[in-house]
């Protein structure tokens, strides 16, 4: 099993500048999230690495009643200011995902976006995620697609710059594992994992070509109006295409 780290830190994990390509992923993976999980009053909903918790807030103004877990001291600190800002119905737990102190059909939905990749062992967290929910009830996974299109023009690129002798400029390129990460996934990999543990329900794709060599630096130098017209055009492909997809998003019932 892979080392967890207590005190993992997401201050420098985005670089200064965002491009048009990475703000839109980031607040439509968000979005796309939200609306998926569906939080009702009453709701008890599990949010598995919450790190700040600001989605585990978002989704507890609807009157849900939100868990959030982390193993990092230093994220739940942040957490802990977000949700003196701006809290509601939002509890904070020091815990990892692969040994969760909640009793098995005691919560209505689990949600995990963004931190599976993270975890020591995924998949005994996807296992853990299923046996927490009630009967009927919903786990919810959002995960990066590191056979994503962009990723993979991007290889394409990055390979004939490398044949043509051009030195690479970036200490590691977007489709290499971050070194925070302790496994790649795709589309596939994530539905043979959660696959093992839930009945997939539905699968969709947020975004497409996010890091695509120069394709930030395009969008970028356009007007916002067309730049945003141009991602929300893929995002609607994305939404049917999970497989070639920047990020994609599951939801699965517990399998008894």
């Amino acid at each position: 099993m892979n080392k967890i780290d207590l005190y993992w830190d997401d201050t420098e994990v985005l670089p200064d500048r965002i491009r048009p390509d990475v703000e839109f992923l980031l607040n439509r993976m968000n979005r796309a999230t939200l609306e998926v999980v569906a939080s009702q009053p009453g709701e008890v909903i599990l949010d598995v690495g919450c790190g700040r918790a600001i989605d585990a807030v978002n989704v507890s103004k609807s009157g849900a009643m939100v868990i959030g877990f982390d193993p990092s001291q230093v994220m739940l600190s942040h957490a802990r200011e977000w949700i003196k800002r701006d809290g509601h119905n939002t509890t904070l737990l020091r815990a990892i995902g692969e040994c969760m102190p909640i009793s098995p059909g005691s919560v209505d939905k689990v949600v995990c976006k963004g931190a599976l990749d993270h975890f020591a062992d995924p998949e005994k967290a996807i296992q853990q995620m299923a046996a927490v929910v009630k009967p009927g009830g919903s786990v919810i996974i959002a995960i990066a697609n590191f056979e994503s299109l962009g990723f993979k023009i991007g290889k394409i690129i990055f390979g004939v710059r490398k044949l043509l002798r051009i030195k690479n400029p970036y200490k590691r390129l977007p489709w290499e594992l971050p070194p925070d990460h302790t496994i790649k996934f795709d589309h596939k990999v994530i539905l043979k994992a959660a696959g093992a543990h839930l009945k997939i329900e539905r699968v969709m794709g947020v975004s497409v070509l996010c890091c695509t060599p120069g394709w930030g630096d395009m969008l970028a130098r356009l007007p916002k109006r067309i730049s945003r017209s141009i991602l929300e055009r893929l995002d609607r492909v994305a939404i049917s295409k999970p497989e070639i997809s920047d990020v994609v998003i599951l939801v699965g019932k517990p399998v008894r």
